[in-house]
């Protein structure tokens, strides 16, 4: 029978300084841009030395993924019970975050630098939350009658997240509310069609 492996000794991550090193990120991403936003001078910004940032993140591309991506100023919402409604509610969360200085700075670098498996498995990663949550907010919805099951959830999401994403990026956020009610009312008629 395996071995469990046990948890190296040594002292707990310090949540403080992690969070400090993430807004450092994201500050200097909005400040000077994806190329000029290194280690260094997020370790400097964030008054930490970079080992403690290695300790934390392997790489400079998993450090600036889990800024952008990562936990944000945006909590997930809770469901309402009007499916239309929270749909809204979440394209509003994805554009707000999608238009935020650091994503428009970082995210163009980020898909250029992602073009490994391994690259893809940390974005994934990082989103597994968000998408989980998503999943229960249709599940919610199917049953409680608002919608059949059958739904391709993960298409909806990823729509979801590029369509926000794209129109941050190339659109400066323009048309607010009607883009946010186009988008919802697509999303809604995709969840509502099932496969």
């Amino acid at each position: 029978m395996p071995s469990e492996i046990s948890p190296r000794p040594g002292r707990p991550r310090d949540a403080d300084k992690d969070l400090a090193v993430l807004i450092a990120a994201r500050q200097l991403l909005a400040e000077v841009g994806y190329p000029q936003a290194t280690v260094v001078a997020i370790a400097k910004r964030a008054g930490v030395n970079t080992p403690a940032i290695y300790r934390r993140w392997p790489t400079r591309q998993a450090l600036l993924e889990e800024a952008i991506h990562g936990p944000g100023g945006h909590s997930l919402p809770e469901p309402t019970g009007d499916l239309r409604a929270d749909l809204a509610t979440w394209v509003r969360i994805f554009l707000a975050r999608a238009d935020s200085p650091a994503a428009r700075a970082g995210v163009p670098g980020l898909l250029a630098d992602s073009q490994t498996e391994e690259a893809r498995r940390r974005l994934l990663a990082i989103g597994a939350p968000v998408r989980k949550a998503f999943a229960e907010l249709l599940g919610r919805a199917v049953d409680d009658g608002q919608i059949d099951p059958g739904a391709d959830v993960d298409l909806i999401f990823e729509i979801l997240s590029g369509t926000t994403t794209f129109h941050a990026l190339l659109r400066d956020a323009e048309e607010g509310e009607a883009f946010v009610a186009r988008l919802a009312d697509a999303l809604y008629v995709l969840a509502s069609t099932g496969r």
